[in-house]
Parts: structure tokens; sequence; C-alpha cells
């Protein structure tokens, strides 16, 4: 994890942190919990206490099948940035190797309705929908996708 100076978007405090680029789930499980608790990408200003996020934007990936989860700001949600974002950061045909996502998510809080998104299950009652709906994609909730 590169040290990065991150600065308070509210006061100005500049802070020094390790930030992560990317988490192998596959490598390192204990990881999802840090991923629903939203312990990850953020940290909070010594100064005025705002909460400051490290990236735009983290990977989360999975091995075996590979797989990419990209977890990205609710500042940056709507269609069009999903369609840049994929467009800039992917190598041409990889799509067809990796299986890929975005999720919009507030670092620094907790989101459990993430945790379908990562097992890659459907919700199995209508609370569990109504807890999914909560992560949202511009107007849409994300579904998990039908493998084909």
């Amino acid at each position: 994890m590169p040290l990065k100076e991150i600065g308070c978007h509210n006061c100005g405090t500049k802070i020094k942190k390790r930030v992560r680029e990317a988490i192998n789930l596959s490598e390192n499980p204990r990881s999802i919990s840090e991923v629903l608790e939203g312990k990850i990408n953020f940290s909070n200003c010594p100064k005025c206490k705002a909460k400051i996020e490290h990236k735009t934007h983290v990977l989360l990936t999975y091995m075996d099948p590979p797989r990419w989860i990209w977890l990205v700001s609710k500042k940056h949600q709507n269609p069009q940035y999903k369609e840049e974002f994929f467009s800039s950061i992917l190598p041409p045909g990889s799509v067809q190797f990796i299986d890929q996502e975005m999720v919009f998510v507030d670092f620094g809080e907790p989101c459990e309705c993430l945790k379908y998104v990562l097992d890659d299950k459907k919700p199995q009652n209508s609370d569990d929908w109504l807890n999914l709906g909560k992560i949202h994609t511009g107007k849409e909730a994300i579904i998990p996708r039908q493998r084909v």
C-alpha cells in the first residue's frame, strides 16, 4: 500500500495515510468484513473530524473465477461515469476474461447489502431485496447479474 498525502476537503489539513488500491478477497477473506462495515478507503480529519476519502474507487478482486468489483464513491453516481470509467481503465478485450461490476458506496459507512454483490447470490426474501436497494447505480438498485 503506497503512502499518500491526503487533504481534508473541509479545512485543508494534510495527513499521510497508507492507501489501498485493491483488495484481493480470495487471498484475504477477512477483508470482506472490513468492506461490509465501511472500514476501508477513508480517514477522519484530525482537526475538524470530517470524513476524508482516500481514493474515488477501490478494486475488490477474486481469483477463481476471475472477478473484479469496483467500489466507487457515490459522488460519481451516474451512468456516464460508469461507461467512461470502464473504457478508460480496462485493456481492450479484457471484458471476456474478467467479470466486472461497479457498486456505488459511501466510504466510511457500513453497507451490509454489499454482501449480496460480494457473495454473488440472490437475496432470499423481500427484506433482502429492500436492503439491496440501498446500493444504487443511478436510478436502479444493484441486482446480482445472472450467470449465462
